[in-house]
């Protein structure tokens, strides 16, 4: 294993915390998302 792949502790929990907030803002977009569609589809009953 190469050298390029090792990350010091410090650049482990910052790419961990980048991840989470990757994670949490896709959970949020998802759910703008479902709502939006649900009202298109609630709107066109």
């Amino acid at each position: 294993m190469s050298n390029y792949y090792w990350l010091t502790p410090e650049e482990k929990q910052r790419k961990k915390a980048k991840q989470k907030k990757l994670v949490y803002a896709g959970l949020f977009l998802a759910t703008i998302i479902l709502s939006a569609a649900v009202t298109v589809l609630l709107n066109q009953m």
